[in-house]
């Protein structure tokens, strides 16, 4: 006797902010699910509470999410339907939901999106920049190297990036987009859709000091970034800009041989020339 079909895994888009925003098929989709797995089972709380749900939702997330998936499949297997939800916008983007579709996908289960708000297309429709190509980076690297070179690498390329960030990091990120871009655009989108929503356009050194908390406490709000790297970014500086990027790094305390081949990926220099300008 044949066992029953197997589940849908439907990958649905929550509101970024305002409950407002959450369509009305997603509402349906929620309601009708059999399991609903979270990022965040307590974040998750408010949105459930405003369908009127009151089951506990599985957690799925970075750190269970090997031990998380298995029970997801097995009630897929099951024949049960699996809504997924983070813990805003939508799931795969920058968080651990890509890995469960993966599974679902090897598994032979139905995958179907159920399109909402997303970070990205929010800031993108209204950061008033005409681009054919932009560059999902996600949330930056933690290290400043990799992030430097992330930022390095845009720059090369031409092509706009948008970039996820939290109110703790967002301040060492802007810092290095000053340092790596001088010259870029930024549009900065804190707070989408809530309350205090705040839309930002302007140069790097200008976003930092904007960004920065007279009482040195860190922003609040999450925080999505544009930047446009400047025509030409990829052209070849003059000493005086090599000169200027070397101060930047010695008042970070970089050592001499990290930051000379950091700023000779950026400058268009050799790394011998930029490492014998740094004490000259």
């Amino acid at each position: 006797m044949d066992g029953p079909a197997i589940g849908t895994l439907y990958v649905v888009g929550t509101p970024i902010g305002n409950l407002a925003d959450l369509s009305t098929r997603a509402a349906s989709v929620l309601r009708a699910a059999e399991v609903i797995a979270a990022e965040s089972p307590r974040n998750a709380r408010p949105l459930l509470a405003h369908l009127g749900l009151t089951a506990r939702p599985v957690a799925y997330n970075d750190r269970n999410k090997t031990r998380s998936a298995g029970r997801l499949l097995a009630a897929l297997r099951a024949g049960r339907s699996v809504a997924l939800i983070s813990d805003a916008g939508t799931p795969g983007l920058s968080d651990p939901g890509q890995d469960l579709v993966a599974a679902a996908v090897a598994a032979g289960a139905p995958v179907v999106p159920v399109p909402g708000p997303s970070a990205a297309t929010a800031l993108l429709s209204v950061a008033g920049v005409r681009t054919r190509t932009v560059r999902l980076l996600g949330f930056l690297p933690r290290r400043r190297g990799e992030r430097r070179a992330l930022l390095a690498s845009l720059g090369e390329s031409g092509e706009p990036g948008l970039a996820f960030e939290s109110p703790r990091r967002v301040g060492a990120a802007l810092t290095d987009v000053a340092a790596v871009l001088p010259e870029a655009l930024l549009v900065v989108g804190r707070e989408l859709t809530k309350l205090h929503e705040e839309i930002w356009r302007g140069g790097p050194a200008e976003a930092v000091a904007h960004f920065a908390p007279p009482d040195g406490e860190a922003p609040r709000g999450e925080f999505t970034l544009l930047i446009v790297p400047p025509a030409g970014a990829t052209s070849r500086w003059t000493e005086a800009d090599v000169r200027s990027a070397l101060r930047v790094e010695q008042s970070a305390r970089r050592g001499r041989r990290e930051a000379s081949v950091d700023v000779a990926a950026r400058s268009g220099w050799g790394r011998s020339e930029v490492y014998r300008l740094w004490e000259g």
